[in-house]
């Protein structure tokens, strides 16, 4: 017959198992916080976890860093400099930091990499701008920067067959 122990995490041949399973289970707690020193109490320990999380956070922005910097063509400088926020990155545009355009007005649709020409391609149904006029400047753009990557393959197919790479009506 089986008894409610057999059941338990620690197995259910008796409470000296039991016991093992708890001390393995300790063991495995402790070594994720190596103490600094021979005593350490509940607020050193959380310091030491904290500490430990900010710096997986710091390797995280920086591999994120890394990515961005291989997608966009950015040096890893311009990515820090940039610091990834909307409005700088606009503005390093305008003033000539970082080779790009805008195909929109009003400094709409940013354009720097061949990555921002997929997103602005995608993108450009929901402005309420006219549609063709900002087609025709993302072509421009990727042109001017060699960005035609980003362009979807459909626009491809058409600039191969002889056509501007605009939709037809």
């Amino acid at each position: 017959m089986m008894s409610l122990t057999d059941s338990m995490p620690g197995g259910g041949s008796g409470p000296g198992d039991r016991l093992k399973a708890n001390q393995e289970r300790r063991k495995r707690k402790e070594a994720l916080v190596t103490m600094r020193d021979s005593y350490s109490d509940g607020p050193d320990v959380m310091g030491e976890i904290m500490e430990r999380k900010r710096m997986r956070g710091e390797s995280f922005r920086e591999q994120k860093m890394a990515d961005f910097s291989d997608r966009m063509g950015l040096t890893f400088d311009e990515c820090t400099s940039m610091n990834f926020a909307d409005a700088e990155y606009r503005r390093a545009i305008k003033d000539g930091k970082m080779k790009g355009d805008f195909a929109g007005e009003g400094m709409s649709f940013p354009i720097a990499s061949p990555e921002d020409v997929r997103r602005a391609w995608a993108s450009v149904g929901r402005s309420k701008q006219p549609t063709k006029k900002i087609q025709r400047a993302i072509l421009r753009i990727a042109r001017k920067y060699n960005w035609m990557s980003g362009l979807p393959k459909s626009v491809h197919d058409r600039i191969k067959k002889g056509g501007t790479g605009l939709p037809e009506d």
